[in-house]
């Protein structure tokens, strides 16, 4: 008689099975293992069995991965959080990613439409600049989506004062560039904050975030007049 135990239902999944089931691919699977954010499957004989619980990871994982979290923030959260509270946490996740900080609509436009609007001055090199530093986007169907179309207007209006395009979009790149960076500080803070607690609230976390999208973009808002200012006054020293 064969004595082995038959694995628990919720523990059948061979790892093709459950790539099928969280849509991660089994390579990523593998991966995530051996960082340990996954445990090791059940053997049975040479045949690994997953369960719910690595589904469940597997889940937050995903949607931690797609906010920007690295490893080592997901290995401190699975530390700290218990499994009653993953749900919630996706939950938290996924209302982060979407669109929680943007306040914007993207508008979708065509790509002739887009050049019209600077005279024909939207090349695609210029195009792909704008695409690359984030603040467009490309569609399959040829049509460009402007992520903020109050950007854009700004980029309008400084062509009609005589500024080429090209040095719109330049400015438009370091902008970018340099508020990327304050983004990434930013969250990274948040991030900080929000795993020192032991275990992680899901209701905590979806407040501070909400909380934190006026007061970043305020923050920056009333910054700026004040460092344009300085970056003047010293322009004008320097050219006395």
């Amino acid at each position: 008689m064969n004595t082995t135990a038959a694995p628990d239902a919720d523990q059948a999944l061979s790892i093709e099975e459950l790539a099928a089931r969280t849509g991660v691919t089994v390579r990523n699977i593998r991966a995530y293992t051996t960082a340990g954010l996954l445990p090791p499957p059940r053997l049975r004989g040479r045949l690994g069995l997953y369960g719910d619980e690595h589904a469940q990871r597997l889940g937050l994982i995903r949607a931690l991965r797609d906010q920007g979290f690295g490893i080592e923030a997901i290995r401190r959260i699975f530390a700290r959080a218990p499994a009653s509270s993953w749900p919630d946490l996706v939950a938290v996740a996924r209302s982060v990613s979407g669109s929680l900080f943007a306040e914007e609509q993207p508008v979708v436009v065509s790509a002739k439409a887009l050049a019209a609007k600077w005279q024909g001055q939207m090349t695609p090199a210029l195009l792909a600049r704008a695409t690359k530093a984030g603040l467009m986007r490309e569609l399959p169907d040829g049509q460009v989506q402007m992520l903020s179309p109050a950007l854009g207007q700004v980029a309008e209006q400084l062509a009609a004062l005589g500024l080429p395009l090209e040095a719109a979009i330049g400015m438009q790149e370091t902008m970018a560039r340099t508020l990327r960076t304050v983004a990434r500080h930013w969250l990274r803070t948040l991030a900080d904050s929000l795993l020192s607690g032991n275990p992680i609230d899901p209701e905590r976390t979806a407040q501070l975030l909400e909380k934190a999208r006026p007061l970043a973009t305020g923050a920056v808002q009333a910054a700026f007049p004040v460092i344009l200012q300085q970056e003047l006054d010293a322009l004008l020293r320097k050219a006395a």
